[in-house]
């Protein structure tokens, strides 16, 4: 519930007030939002939902020349201190690639909230090469 529900209702509750001061959504979401992961059939599938929304009010504020703006984040493994505590030694599972840097994506996502794209993938090349597997 907490990962698809929270952003429809926190959305429309934001979006008039967005739209007096022509404002921006970045939506956290998760490359697992834009194709499948074995394994996190539950956790893909609600990443899914949020982006399938996220996507079609895209649509309908532009067909409505809205100047609400919003951005996809579709984020991979971001090496925060946590992360890097809790995946210790396994981080070198992950190829180097496929592991963002948490100052890199925070300056993607801030740059994102003046760019105003569609999508912010993030760490590009693993976002990539796993839409292309």
């Amino acid at each position: 519930r907490i990962n698809a529900l929270s952003f429809y209702e926190m959305t429309f509750k934001a979006l008039p007030y967005l739209e007096a001061s022509k404002g921006h959504i970045f939506a956290t979401s998760s490359m697992a939002g834009e194709t499948p992961l074995s394994f996190s059939n539950i956790y893909t599938s609600t990443k899914h939902a949020v982006n399938g929304f996220f996507y079609s009010l895209q649509q309908e504020l532009l067909a409505r020349q809205s100047p609400v703006g919003i951005t996809v984040g579709a984020l991979g493994l971001i090496v925060t201190d946590d992360m890097d505590a809790i995946l210790g030694d396994e981080k070198s599972l992950f190829p180097s690639f496929a592991q963002g840097d948490v100052h890199v994506c925070a300056t993607g996502m801030m740059d994102s909230l003046i760019i105003r794209p569609r999508t912010f993938s993030y760490p590009f090349i693993a976002n990539k090469l796993q839409r292309f597997m």
